[in-house]
């Protein structure tokens, strides 16, 4: 018989219904859970769909179920899409993994179907152990015990010791098939150790030379920030000197043109000073003359009366316009 994925479906969905139910003992199905799943698809329209063929075809699940769930619980570094049924994870990752186990590149590219509904029906039944791998510690394993040396000329390493005999990969529950995203077996980030091992292989190092190593870089990095704080305190005080310049060049600039204004002022009360078009436009620009062709007017008349423009120009400002209206109507030059 030829399964769908649709049969696939409902199968997965009414065996985790009746596991629920409690018609599953010791991983094994009732008789009573055989005979409603079959019911069920039969009422599905899957009406050939026999006891023997629920048996088998949930053998081929679980078989494949179990190599990928096998393959990656307690990796760390990939995360299932429930959206593209596929693990993810970086190519740095996948590269590891398929170095160490050339099986696994099938998983990069190919779905794998109901993944989520087969983890929830099956998972707590592998739930043997716990810790998490990466990829790359997958390889090394498989590739024997190795020995880590630190390039710290400060730090001295004993190395560490094979301490165990066989490996076995840990499998732990996966999380719910309601997660969006997640990395199967998510317990812990440090291996578990594997029976048999007596103590810690990790190399004993000896603590004062790291602690003077810290001290010395401690010691430099308070000296730059000290120069770095002299740097800005010296660069505030150029500030400061810059500014108070510009400051003093203002004030000079400020008092010359009060200067310049009171020469001005000395030389148009002398006699023989003579106003400019420029002074009788200022003095009538003051007098705010709301009416630009009066304003013309004016100013053609004071430039042609040189004398009524000294006269005027004696006046306080506030007496100037009317001064000025008589003066253009003849009655008084």
């Amino acid at each position: 018989m030829k399964w769908t994925e649709d049969m696939d479906a409902r199968l997965l969905h009414c065996m985790i219904e009746e596991s629920r139910m409690g018609n599953r003992v010791d991983g094994s199905w009732t008789t009573q859970a055989y005979t409603n799943i079959v019911d069920h698809l039969h009422s599905a329209g899957y009406v050939a769909v026999t006891k023997n063929n629920v048996k088998n075809r949930q053998k081929v699940l679980k078989d494949k179920w179990r190599e990928v769930h096998d393959l990656f619980s307690g990796l760390s570094g990939f995360a299932w899409n429930p959206v593209s049924m596929t693990f993810h994870a970086e190519d740095e990752v996948w590269l590891d993994l398929i170095q160490s186990r050339p099986a696994a590149a099938k998983w990069r590219v190919n779905s794998i179907k109901q993944y989520d509904l087969m983890v929830e029906l099956w998972a707590a039944d592998r739930a043997t152990g716990s810790g998490v791998r990466t990829a790359r510690q997958a390889r090394r394993q498989r590739v024997g015990p190795h020995v880590s040396v630190d390039l710290n000329q400060n730090v001295e390493y004993i190395p560490e010791q094979s301490q165990w005999t066989g490996y076995r990969d840990p499998t732990p529950p996966s999380p719910p098939p309601s997660v969006d995203e997640y990395s199967p077996g998510q317990t812990q980030s440090v291996p578990s150790v594997p029976s048999g091992g007596t103590s810690s292989s990790r190399g004993s190092k000896r603590k004062a030379p790291m602690v003077d190593s810290i001290d010395t870089q401690f010691d430099k990095l308070t000296t730059s920030l000290d120069g770095f704080a002299n740097v800005l305190s010296s660069s505030n005080v150029h500030f400061g000197v810059i500014s108070d310049a510009a400051v003093r060049q203002v004030s000079v600039m400020e008092d010359r043109n009060e200067i310049l204004r009171s020469q001005t002022e000395i030389l148009r009360r002398t006699p023989n000073y003579t106003y400019t078009e420029a002074d009788i436009y200022e003095m009538l620009a003051a007098m705010n003359i709301s009416d630009d062709n009066m304003l013309e007017q004016c100013y053609d008349f004071l430039c042609r009366n040189p004398t009524c423009t000294k006269r005027l120009m004696g006046l306080p400002p506030h007496k100037r316009w009317n001064k000025l209206c008589k003066m253009i109507s003849g009655s008084d030059c």
